[in-house]
């Protein structure tokens, strides 16, 4: 039997019987609609969670701390300039630097205001590898000469009235006074105040770096020093808080970051953060598709009845096949293509429904979480919640299953069809 005639003649058993085929493909559309929108939903929860995490960390950045003991046999990993030298040769890094925040208590001042920002030193010479994106100003830091993160300038406020500034100001250029202050050893406050130029604000990140303002590395260890009443030399005896390592491509962080936990450090990147919670995502989906899997299995056996319903009334139909020259073969390629079919229109159908119940569940959650973000604070401009990802790949992969399911649910009603008696099929009334 050719495929031409194949399909014609399972074409004509179909619209024999609509109404029958139509209840047993319904089955089949609620099983592969819920796969729909169910896989979406995990979809577009994975793809919101993995934008968020990527805006707010450089997926070519680790972050390193020392352990106070090493894993390897009673060594103390310390985070020194030894430690910094290995991890600048290894494969793919760019970067190395340490992030050495300001121990004391400072505020920063500019003209009337003032403001209170985490301030950090980090090496200079290494500034123009980190690729930090300037809104505007250049990244060099020299003596006294600070990189501002994009909202910096909103953290000052009028102390005489204690309200923030209403119109956020450009910090490019400004000249800042830095009030330090502590104890002595009298017992007595003692101030010190130190001239900041502003020579680059950063772009806004939604991280952590748009709050901080960026020093040298010496000039912050100068501010520590002072601050701790004697010479600090973190070089050799270990830096207090982190280190950051940039390496060339995405793809490096892993090597990287195994090499330096070998070496008995704590890495951490977003990389490597987004490479569980991809997993954590994977493994959701797996569970949503295999609760819409179920409703398609009890459509399976909807088709299994519908066909095996079908050989009893068209029992000497196919005894008439055998006997104009029909094969076993012949039998079962039509009940299985019978299957087959009524499992493709129902992942049709359950496609279409799916998609469209996904565009109607985003419409309306998104539409509530974007009223809640706005009752809370946020732009109306800059809400822009989707909770729906149908990935191009999830409609074709339930056509194919839901066409799969039908066949595989036609197999015992085309074996036993394809093994009636021709001679008894004929008598069958």
């Amino acid at each position: 039997m050719s495929f031409r005639d194949l399909l014609h003649l399972v074409i004509s058993n179909l619209r024999r019987m609509k109404a029958r085929v139509a209840m047993t493909a319904i089955g089949v559309v609620i099983g592969t609609a819920a796969v729909i929108v169910l896989i979406s939903l995990a979809a577009g929860l994975q793809r919101s969670v993995t934008q968020d995490l990527g805006s707010i960390g450089e997926l070519t950045q680790i972050t390193v701390y020392s352990w106070r003991e090493s894993i390897r046999a009673g060594e103390e990993a310390v985070l020194n300039d030894r430690a910094l030298a290995k991890f600048r040769k290894l494969p793919g890094v760019v970067a190395v630097t340490p992030r050495e925040p300001m121990m004391g208590n400072g505020m920063l001042r500019l003209n009337r205001l003032v403001g209170n920002v985490q301030i950090m030193g980090i090496d200079p010479t290494q500034v123009k590898r980190l690729d930090f994106v300037l809104a505007s100003g250049t990244d060099q830091l020299g003596r006294w000469q600070a990189l501002a993160g994009g909202q910096v300038a909103e953290r000052f406020h009028n102390p005489q009235s204690q309200r923030p500034v209403e119109e956020t100001f450009d910090l490019q250029g400004q000249a800042l006074q830095l009030v330090l202050s502590r104890t002595g050893d009298d017992g007595q406050p003692v101030e010190r105040v130190v001239r900041l130029r502003i020579t680059g604000v950063l772009e806004e990140s939604g991280g952590q770096d748009d709050h901080t303002l960026y020093l040298a590395l010496d000039d912050v260890l100068e501010l520590n020093s002072w601050f701790a009443g004697k010479r600090l030399n973190p070089g050799r005896d270990g830096y207090n808080r982190e280190a950051l390592v940039k390496v060339a491509t995405p793809e490096h962080v892993a090597a990287v970051e195994r090499e330096i936990v070998s070496q008995g450090f704590y890495a951490y990147s977003a990389r490597s953060m987004l490479r569980e919670i991809n997993t954590v995502f994977l493994v959701i989906q797996g569970v949503f598709g295999g609760i819409g899997a179920i409703a398609l299995i009890v459509a399976a056996f909807g088709i299994a009845n519908t066909m095996t319903m079908a050989i009893y009334e068209r029992t000497r139909e196919i005894g008439l096949m055998k006997a104009v020259g029909a094969t076993n073969r012949d039998v079962m390629s039509v009940f299985l293509a019978e299957a087959g079919g009524i499992g493709l229109l129902g992942g049709i159908g359950g496609v279409l429904l799916g998609v469209s119940l996904g565009a109607l569940i985003d419409l309306i959650a998104g539409a509530y979480l974007a009223a809640q973000a706005v009752q809370s604070g946020a732009a109306a401009s800059d809400v822009n919640i989707s909770l729906i990802y149908t990935p191009l790949w999830l409609p074709i992969f339930a056509l194919l299953f839901s066409a799969f399911v039908g066949v595989a649910s036609g197999i015992y009603p085309a074996v036993r069809a394809a093994s009636l008696n021709p001679i008894a099929a004929l008598k069958y009334e």
